[in-house]
């Protein structure tokens, strides 16, 4: 429990602690397991049953949901809430101070009824609720963390304390997530690629830099930050562009890769079109691939017709080829 009876200094030791404890998981923890573990490191200076850890779009008709992380809570939560999201008085008393937190007692007599049915449906007495709105993608991030019926009620000292925390929760889970886009980097021998985090419907959540310009190779008018209609989860492979996607939760790990136009060439096709760019002749090739010259010949007429060149020059030119941003 946060300590309201201590003094200033036990209280913001207290606080640097869970802090370091953030940044420590934010740089060592696995994506699957980050906000699991971020979440358990904060109970023993704020505790609470259940927890529901989001990121949102907002609309008109109010927040449309784009992942969600729930801590002692089933799946079904998140459809029963979205079945009565019209009367939960606590969206529109975060989203009219953004950075507060605050608290609803859920089996309140007052309370519209589908929120008090929820919060018996769920063993829910009071939430504590804060969200971080993004500046650049005004994407929100919300955290509820929930007490049973009974339990102590949350106090002004608390309410303070998430208020505190959340940019720094909301921070930490964006470096978790840029430190597993560089880590999953070096794990891979193609070097011309660019990582991005996205959601269920496509939303871009974090990417780096040259992803972005990836996608410009691709659909030259893209705006962002929804994802072209057609990358999909099972990825894209088009012309200029590979992309593959790896589920995280109910997040994907976006991997983009720049297609070099000899990619369309079959492996025997790329060794002869090797050969000639580097200024062989035809017996030559046939001699060090052990094939007839005629064969050569074919090949070579196949790959003019793939890669729409003629001539040595050309195929020199596409071996040395590299991405736009390069």
């Amino acid at each position: 429990m946060f300590d309201r009876s201590g003094g200033a200094a036990t209280r913001l030791a207290s606080f640097s602690t869970v802090l370091l404890e953030l940044y420590r998981l934010a740089r060592e923890e696995s994506l699957e397991r980050f906000h699991q573990t971020a979440l358990e490191c904060l109970r023993p200076l704020l505790p609470f049953e259940m927890a529901w850890w989001g990121r949102a779009a907002q609309a008109e008709d109010g927040p449309h949901e784009h992942s969600s992380f729930l801590f002692g809570l089933p799946d079904g939560y998140i459809d029963d809430w979205k079945a009565i999201r019209h009367e939960d008085v606590t969206v529109g008393r975060v989203h009219a101070q953004p950075g507060v937190a605050v608290v609803v007692d859920m089996q309140a007599a007052e309370l519209p009824a589908g929120l008090r049915w929820l919060g018996e449906r769920y063993d829910i007495g009071e939430l504590l609720c804060v969200i971080h709105t993004d500046p650049i993608t005004q994407l929100s991030d919300h955290l509820a963390l929930y007490r049973t019926p009974g339990a102590e009620a949350f106090g002004d000292a608390e309410r303070e304390l998430l208020s505190c925390l959340m940019p720094h929760l909301t921070a930490a889970a964006s470096l978790n997530q840029i430190r597993t886009m560089q880590a999953l980097r070096e794990t891979l021998y193609e070097q011309r690629l660019a990582l991005a985090v996205c959601d269920q419907v496509g939303m871009l959540q974090s990417a780096e830099p040259g992803f972005v310009d990836l996608l410009l190779t691709e659909w030259p008018d893209w705006a962002g930050p929804q994802l072209p209609a057609k990358v999909k989860p099972q990825g894209y492979d088009g012309g200029r562009l590979s992309i593959e996607a790896r589920p995280v939760n109910d997040l994907y790990l976006l991997t983009a890769r720049y297609r070099c136009a000899m990619e369309q060439l079959s492996a025997r096709e790329s060794d002869v079109a090797r050969l000639f760019g580097e200024g062989r002749t035809y017996k030559e090739i046939a001699r060090l691939l052990d094939m007839s010259p005629h064969t050569v010949r074919h090949h070579i007429r196949s790959i003019y017709a793939k890669l729409g060149i003629s001539g040595k020059a050309g195929i020199a030119h596409l071996l040395h080829q590299l991405p736009p941003f390069s």
